[in-house]
């Protein structure tokens, strides 16, 4: 793998397979594919769509080892609920409950949250934001509502220092 370099100058590596999702999603997304129509839809109280579990590999996101990240002094994202357990199973709507912790030089700054759905990181911040207001300590979401199946949520938020707290919430959906 290739060294690259953000706007920040920051070196990051880039895995392959995710470089090469990105440019099949874009070709997709042209061409108004299942994909598309999959991703522009805007689902009625739905986080994710039965249409978005398998267009944006809910399941394969589910079974992907979580990446590896370089250990720092970073905010923290702790999930309260769903109550976490090795084979985490849920009956939706679920409540999620999340709490940000900042380290004491810097602040959580909220409107730096990011969910992201699946493999291929399906953007549905906005699906969260319409119910919930997220504030530095988290938010609390009392009605997920997630069609059966496996999936993966990651969730992403910034302090002031620009740094990233990164967290995974993969749940099984009865």
């Amino acid at each position: 793998m290739k060294a690259s370099t953000l706007n920040s100058g920051t070196p990051h590596r880039l895995r392959p397979a995710f470089a090469v999702a990105c440019s099949v999603l874009a070709a997709l997304l042209a061409t108004g594919s299942p994909l598309a129509r999959a991703a522009e839809a805007a689902p009625d109280s739905w986080l994710v769509s039965p249409a978005e579990a398998v267009a944006f590999q809910g399941q394969g996101g589910f079974d992907e080892p979580p990446a590896l990240r370089m250990r720092a002094v970073v905010p923290l994202i702790e999930i309260l609920k769903p109550e976490p357990a090795a084979d985490l199973k849920v009956v939706a709507p679920f409540a999620i409950q999340v709490q940000f912790r900042s380290q004491a030089d810097a602040e959580i700054v909220p409107d730096t949250f990011k969910v992201m759905y699946g493999a291929l990181k399906l953007d549905i911040t906005s699906r969260i934001t319409r119910y919930v207001k997220v504030t530095p300590e988290g938010f609390v979401l009392d009605n997920a509502k997630i069609p059966a199946g496996k999936h993966r949520l990651t969730l992403q938020v910034q302090d002031s220092k620009q740094r990233v707290a990164e967290r995974e919430l993969r749940v099984e959906v009865e």
